[in-house]
């Protein structure tokens, strides 16, 4: 005879689902060197970890209602999911010496605990795939078809990134920009080539700073970011490109030590916004990247504005550039790295 299953387990279960998500909305708003008292469910990825848990938590309700299903396949996953986000919690407190090296173009400390990150949201939709496959089908092969749906859910969601940042529409030139010399342009930085020749990335960026500061949109531009080991960095090469321009160097400014687009707007959070003599600022990248930009301003409550770089870039490049950035996206969305 089957053994009669507790139906507190799945209530314990909800609770400790529950509690697994206020931790990852904690974990996002650290991450981010904010309160847990900033969050608001008016941000895209909040939403989206609200909706996997409760689909989730859903699931398993209807999961223990069916007939023959055991507690014992959702008590592991419900471990799994748990310890794997405890360690990547780790990850992001431990300075391993891999962190110090560069992935991508990104900073190695980044890259892994993105990843870390990711095995976690995996592991998260192959458990949400697992009860509702056991609710509405049966056999052997349903674990199976778990893990294969849950990398298919991280691609789904990849492709809908994707196509966010394909219809998001900030590659338009001076968008809704006023001229003001109050106003601030801020160059977020980018890669920086052998001999510390800005890549065409940061040049295009520079390039638009100077634009805009020419025809008034701008009264001085900030130029950011630190280095890889052996160059200069980010922002002193982007000084050196733009000197060239005749600009008024006085009106340029500098700062070198943050390593990535978060740090970046967690600088201009705490640094620029509300300062008295500033009006507005304006952040200058690439229009492929602006998305993610405003993604992180708007889950930080600051107000900017925005301006793309006329960077061209050819098919492939462009392609290979916009995957890359719908992953850190998505990556932004799920954890606010």
């Amino acid at each position: 005879m089957r053994k009669k299953q507790k139906p507190a387990v799945p209530v314990l279960i909800f609770i400790v689902l529950i509690l697994q998500l206020v931790f990852l909305y904690y974990l996002k708003y650290s991450n981010q060197g904010l309160s847990i008292s900033d969050f608001s469910l008016n941000n895209l990825g909040n939403i989206l970890n609200l909706v996997f848990t409760l689909s989730l938590i859903t699931g398993i309700y209807f999961y223990s209602k069916k007939k023959g299903n055991t507690n014992t396949p959702i008590i592991i996953f419900t471990i799994i999911l748990i310890l794997s986000l405890l360690i990547s919690y780790l990850f992001t407190t431990v300075q391993f010496p891999s962190k110090k090296v560069y992935i991508f173009g990104q900073p190695g400390g980044k890259v892994l605990d993105a990843a870390i990150f990711t095995i976690y949201q995996y592991i998260m939709f192959t458990f949400i795939s697992y009860v509702w496959l056991k609710i509405f089908s049966s056999g052997r092969l349903i674990l199976l078809r778990s893990f294969l749906n849950g990398i298919f859910m991280l691609f789904f969601f990849i492709c809908l990134a994707f196509l966010y940042i394909q219809t998001s529409g900030y590659s338009n030139n001076y968008y809704s920009l006023s001229r003001d010399k109050n106003n601030l342009g801020v160059v977020l930085g980018a890669a920086v080539w052998s001999n510390n020749k800005p890549s065409p990335s940061l040049a295009a960026r520079v390039d638009k700073a100077i634009d805009l500061y020419k025809k008034g949109f701008i009264g001085s531009i900030l130029l950011t970011g630190s280095n890889a080991p052996g160059e200069l960095t980010e922002a002193a090469v982007a000084y050196n490109y733009a000197k060239k321009s005749g600009i008024d160097t006085n009106k340029i400014h500098i700062e070198t030590n943050t390593t990535s687009t978060t740090g970046q707007i967690r600088y201009v959070k705490n640094n620029l916004i509300d300062v008295p003599g500033i009006s507005q600022v304006i952040i200058i990248s690439d229009a492929y990247h602006l998305v993610r930009v405003m993604e992180i301003s708007k889950f930080s409550n600051i107000h900017i504005k925005l301006a793309a770089s006329n960077l061209k870039l050819d098919y492939k490049t462009k392609l290979y550039r916009e995957i890359r950035e719908s992953v850190a996206l998505i990556v932004f969305w799920s954890f606010a790295l």
